[in-house]
């Protein structure tokens, strides 16, 4: 039965998704006609193939120009090479966790019932799911979200125990949540890399304190099971050996479990025999041993050249994980008696003079004083200072995690090391030579992925004062484990969607002062990133579109309050219920009801104003009407009289 394996892929910004792999092979990158198209610029066009082969999965790297690691090391190009149970794959700025034996993908579930909610609370908080799996070398996570029921913005404390601390991220947050909405947080727990991380369940416990109102807190538990994790590195002091000579067995635990070892040789031509202080050894995580041994031939030649004679001493791992490691080693078999001794003995004199002479003009001995970084912790992309003093060396080489960077000359004394494309803590080595003498000196950088807001901006600069507007704002935010959009107050948000290749909300409310939509980003060791967008707000504004008489109510049987002069802009206060009136105010101050079609509006519809409720009784009596200009400094060819009020004019 073939076992479907699973692909849990993590984005910078927060986001996941979980794939199933049905089929024998599957295509990730950021094409469209791959298996799997995650819209991603730092993918190639086709990035990586998956493919089952008897129930192995291989991963194949499709592009050179576009590197992918797995399990911290980097993946051939175009050369299938097979996965573990369980794999960490990092495919440009996405990471990818390889699950073998997964029958089906995470299915989201209430960690904790709304009956064993407090009741008295005024939020609740849910976990994405009760129970995650993670191995020493990778990492799980999982979504929390908090809802807040009261109508009140909420401020909210994160505490996590019951695991160490540097497994668990993030261990302490606080947020807000506005009134009647929720946020989603991501939690992730990742084992260090080290053989006392033993298998078996962690509790995790979770509480979500408010921090302004009651002091109400929630406490969910995530059941953390860390898997069991096999390994084993041997080496042999000297593969190539002399007659007789002892030697020993280097092995070393990599795994989190017992390993329980049987040790045996194998020689296909029977020559050798080999002797082993111990055949059978049992090590627990972490653990380093050494086992002597001694190798010689069953039978010496009595003349001749000395030989070669190749064997294997085998270390088989027993259950649950049986497999067997091999240490080639060579043995030099000399027969008893050789005709070129005396010609080897005169070399070997010559040499021995030589060697003497070399001795006395040895270089002298490099000395590495100190070597220190400008920042332990630093964002990935950042520059690193690394600077030393050193004594009698000619030449100098820096090494990242095992690989040569730089080759400087001996007067130097500093490098600026740049950490992008690094991720996790890198180890640096600084060796410093004088002929064949060296020295060294190493230390150790932790790089971590930086906050990088892409777009944070909102659709308008200026709303209108007293009216119900709505206000669309968009984010891409790459490398955030928690973010924290803070609404102005009477806001409130109405749509919420991926949009393109980032997030969009649409809020709305009626403002009455300029304010920011400001927005918080926390990075993965709790720094934050602000950035914020002024909103102004301005008064709406009507013109008249000829000089139109404005009465103490909307009617033209109140009694006449003054007039509005031809495009001369007011201020609109609002409408009467059938939107027909208009309430407006001159630059004195003063107050008037006018017809509704004989104003044009700039960039709203009149209708949508507030509606007056403070309107004076109606006149009993109707009073005659007359077009006699009001006595002014300036006399007004033509006043509006009664008539049916048109049609709403707005500018957009």
């Amino acid at each position: 039965m073939t076992v479907l394996s699973r692909l849990d892929i993590l984005h910078p910004d927060g986001r996941s998704a979980s794939y199933v792999l049905d089929l024998d092979e599957i295509t990730i990158g950021s094409a469209a006609g791959n298996s799997i198209q995650v819209s991603d610029a730092s993918l190639a066009a086709r990035h990586i193939r998956l493919s089952r082969r008897n129930n192995i999965v291989y991963l194949t790297s499709l592009d050179a120009l576009h590197l992918t690691m797995v399990d911290g090391e980097p993946a051939p190009v175009n050369e299938p090479q097979p996965l573990r149970e369980v794999c960490h794959i990092r495919a440009g700025q996405l990471r990818i966790v390889f699950n073998q034996s997964s029958d089906e993908p995470t299915v989201p579930m209430g960690a904790i019932s709304d009956a064993t909610q407090p009741t008295a609370a005024r939020f609740h908080a849910r976990l994405e799911t009760g129970n995650i799996k993670v191995w020493q070398f990778s990492a799980a996570s999982t979504s929390l979200s908090v809802y807040n029921l009261g109508d009140n913005d909420g401020l909210f404390r994160l505490e996590m125990s019951g695991l160490p601390s540097e497994w668990t991220s993030p261990n302490h947050l606080t947020f807000s949540v506005a009134g009647s909405d929720a946020v989603d947080l991501l939690l992730q727990v990742k084992p260090t890399r080290i053989h006392d991380c033993a298998p078996g369940e962690y509790p995790l416990i979770i509480t979500i304190r408010q921090l302004d109102g009651g002091q109400e807190s929630v406490q969910l538990v995530l059941l953390v099971e860390v898997g069991g994790v096999g390994g084993l590195s041997a080496a042999l002091d000297a593969p190539r050996l002399r007659t007789r000579d002892p030697f020993n067995l280097v092995f070393l635990n990599l795994g989190n479990e017992e390993l329980a070892l049987q040790f045996s040789f194998h020689d296909p031509g029977q020559q050798i025999r080999v002797k082993l202080a111990q055949d059978s050894l049992r090590l627990k995580a972490g653990e380093r041993a050494i086992i002597s041994a001694r190798a010689e031939p069953r039978r010496r030649p009595l003349l001749g050249k000395p030989h070669d004679h190749s064997f294997a001493l085998l270390a088989k791992a027993r259950a649950p994980c049986e497999y067997v490691v091999a240490l080639p080693a060579t043995i030099v078999v000399k027969p008893i008696l050789d005709y070129r001794a005396l010609v080897a003995a005169a070399i070997s004199t010559v040499i021995l003079i030589l060697a003497l002479a070399a001795l006395l003009h040895q270089p002298p001995q490099p000395a590495i004083e100190s070597f220190t970084a400008s920042e332990e912790t630093v964002a990935q992309g950042n520059p690193v200072e690394l600077s030393w003093s050193a004594a009698e060396a000619l030449s100098f080489v820096i090494e990242v995690n095992e690989l040569p960077i730089a080759e400087l000359p001996g007067d130097n004394s500093s490098y600026t090391l740049n950490t992008h494309g690094f991720v996790d803590p890198i180890d640096i080595r600084l060796l410093a030579t004088n002929g064949n003498a060296t020295d060294t000196a190493s230390l150790r950088v932790n790089i971590f992925q930086p906050v990088i807001i892409r777009k944070f901006e909102a659709d308008k600069s200026s709303l209108l004062r007293i009216l119900r507007n709505d206000l669309t704002i968009s984010w891409n935010i790459e490398g955030a484990v928690a973010l924290d959009i803070a609404l102005p107050v009477g806001f409130e948000t109405v749509q919420r969607q991926i949009a393109g290749d980032g997030v969009e909300i649409v809020i709305v409310g009626a403002p009455a002062d300029d304010f920011e939509i400001i927005l918080t980003a926390e990075d993965e060791i709790g720094g934050k990133t602000t950035r914020a967008i002024p909103i102004t707000i301005r008064d709406p504004e009507c013109t008249p579109i000829q000089d139109t008489l404005l009465y103490t109510g909307p009617d033209s049987r109140f009694e006449r309050a003054n007039y509005a002069v031809e495009n001369v802009p007011v201020l609109a206060r609002g409408v009467n219920a059938a939107a027909n009136w208009l309430q407006v105010e001159l630059a004195t101050g003063e107050i008037g009801w006018g017809f509704h079609s004989n104003f044009r509006c700039h960039g709203f519809d009149p209708a949508s104003l507030n509606v007056v409720s403070d309107i004076p009784l109606q006149p009993t009596a109707t009073p005659a009407l007359t077009q006699t200009p009001i006595a002014t400094a300036t006399s007004i060819p033509s006043l509006v009289s009664t008539q049916t009020p048109a049609a709403t004019s707005a500018d957009s």
